[in-house]
């Protein structure tokens, strides 16, 4: 890990260019390049290393360009599918999961708080939050309120009608409507 951080921070720093590196090449630099064979499992001890060495990363990237750290460019990190990723969020070890959801804050901190000082565009990033993160936005409480404007007098009277078999419904209609001109 120690000579992966070396390499990133000398091929960052050999650049002329402050704006020369693509988000490719920084996914590039990220990922390890001996992928090969069965996917890799860490322990709570090796990924806490890993995000170590990820965050410090994150820092000489952002010396040179803005690049926010993001779940998938983690995943490129460690070497991980984003699926894994998700499957530690919801460790059965309880450390792990600790460590996971720490790693997940850092990176929903970071991008936010980007967004909200205008590094990052806040369209983009609440998609990302809300596709990469299962971030919703807060919706307010429906309230449902009752009244009862209930006249006792007018019950009485409405039951006393019934009681003598009158009808409780009225029918307003325009006097023209049933006026005949015979």
């Amino acid at each position: 890990m120690e000579a992966r951080l070396q390499a990133i921070s000398s091929q960052i720093a050999s650049r002329k260019e402050v704006n020369g590196l693509s988000c490719i090449e920084i996914n590039e630099l990220l990922r390890p390049h001996n992928v090969i064979g069965r996917p890799v499992v860490y322990t709570t001890k090796q990924l806490a290393i890993i995000f170590d060495y990820y965050r410090d990363a994150m820092v000489e990237i952002n010396k040179r360009v803005a690049y926010p750290p993001t779940k998938e460019n983690f995943c490129a990190f460690a070497g991980i599918s984003t699926a894994r990723y998700n499957n530690y969020l919801r460790s059965s070890e309880e450390d792990k999961q600790e460590l996971m959801i720490m790693i997940d804050d850092y990176i929903r901190e970071n991008m936010l708080t980007s967004a909200q000082k205008g590094d990052l565009k806040e369209n983009t990033t609440m998609f990302r939050g809300k596709t990469a993160h299962g971030l919703v936005e807060a919706t307010s409480p429906i309230v449902i309120e009752y009244k009862s404007d209930t006249d006792m007098g007018q019950i009485k009277q409405m039951i006393e009608k019934l009681n003598k078999g009158e009808s409780l419904k009225t029918i307003e209609l325009p006097e023209d409507d049933y006026v005949s001109d015979n």
